[in-house]
């Protein structure tokens, strides 16, 4: 076993329990709505879960997750240095190719732990002509920190 993965078996707990609600609240829009703009959490010390939006005004009006993100990432860094919190993580709609497969869409969770993982969760999804959803089985791998909520200024 690698030391990533021997981290990863001692804080999936934790991991649990921010992607669920950050997966709750995504599934949530998109059978609503048929999408949704990236959302964000954090896992404090104590073991609650803070759900995080953030908002912005565009020239169009329209907001979209390249506005979204940023805003979201900077506000995950400021409330780590600001609070005793775990783990921070976002979740944003995107599109994935899982290995030997057609490209398809996915509820992307990004999540870094303040012991040092950084790991991505895919749930795949499919909408059919009627608007029904049905999703795939997760997908998890070890990805580059995007968030770096712990890093020294």
């Amino acid at each position: 076993m690698s030391d990533e993965q021997d981290l990863y078996g001692e804080v999936k707990p934790e991991v649990r329990a921010l992607a669920q609600p950050l997966f709750a609240l995504s599934e949530k829009k998109l059978r609503e709505r048929g999408t949704f703009l990236p959302h964000a959490a954090a896992l404090t010390a104590e073991g609650g879960v803070r759900l995080v939006g953030a908002m912005c005004n565009t020239a169009d009006g329209v907001a979209s997750s390249m506005h979204i993100l940023p805003l979201l990432r900077q506000g995950l860094r400021t409330m780590a240095h600001e609070r005793s919190v775990t783990a921070v993580g976002f979740a944003e709609d995107v599109t994935v190719t899982p290995e030997g497969k057609a490209p398809t869409h996915a509820i992307k969770v990004h999540l870094e732990h303040s012991r040092g993982l950084t790991i991505e969760l895919y749930l795949p999804f499919a909408q059919d002509t009627s608007g029904e959803i049905t999703f795939g089985s997760t997908l998890s791998m070890f990805a580059p920190p995007e968030i770096n909520a712990w890093d020294e200024d």
